[in-house]
């Protein structure tokens, strides 16, 4: 199947979009790029330690220069890219990446996001045995139980999911559907 878009996925953190990206980049026969691992190779810092260590404006510069790089490479040809959940707070990033480009969400139910992510994290019993096992956004708001991630993360679902519907060309469904259904589902609305 060819393909002359690029593919840009979008969506809240742990919606699938890298496993996607790797099963459409083989599908399409497409190069595939994740923004994170393009600030990593272009900084020498994990998208994590600048966003913690330099702050939120730096990651946002370091993500518009990542976003400018894979820019230059979509329009030589179409490719399939994986963006950071928080992308969507991000106009500039966003506006290097439209470029012949075709915005896919992959919207995924708020009680397995937040399943994903406190599976993911170090907790002794209900309480955060570890703050940086979690997505900084809920890190820098100091929960200290379970059920304060699910009220921050909650927030941000809101907020984000709001943003991710305006960006969108296609939306996909994910819940209750494998990774190669999910696949097939992208691919059937291209």
């Amino acid at each position: 199947m060819a393909y002359d878009k690029s593919i840009i996925l979008t969506g809240i953190k742990h919606c699938g979009k890298s496993t996607q990206g790797k099963a459409l980049s083989l599908k399409l026969g497409l190069d595939f790029f994740d923004t994170d691992s393009v600030i990593e190779e272009l900084t020498g810092k994990t998208a994590r330690e600048i966003y913690n260590t330099e702050g939120k404006d730096s990651f946002l510069t370091a993500e518009q220069a990542a976003c400018r790089h894979l820019n230059s490479i979509i329009k030589a040809k179409p490719c399939i890219i994986a963006t950071g959940g928080g992308i969507c707070d991000n106009e500039e990033a966003l506006h290097f990446l439209n470029f012949n480009s075709l915005f896919v969400y992959l919207s995924v139910d708020e009680e397995t996001a937040v399943t994903r992510i406190i599976n993911e994290a170090s907790f002794n019993g209900e309480n955060i045995s570890d703050a940086n096992s979690l997505p900084s956004y809920i890190a820098k708001k100091n929960p200290s139980t379970i059920s304060d991630v699910r009220t921050i993360f909650h927030n941000f679902y809101v907020e984000r999911t709001k943003k991710y519907e305006m960006l969108q060309d296609i939306t996909v469904e994910t819940k209750n559907l494998s990774p190669e259904k999910i696949t097939k589902e992208i691919l059937s609305k291209l």
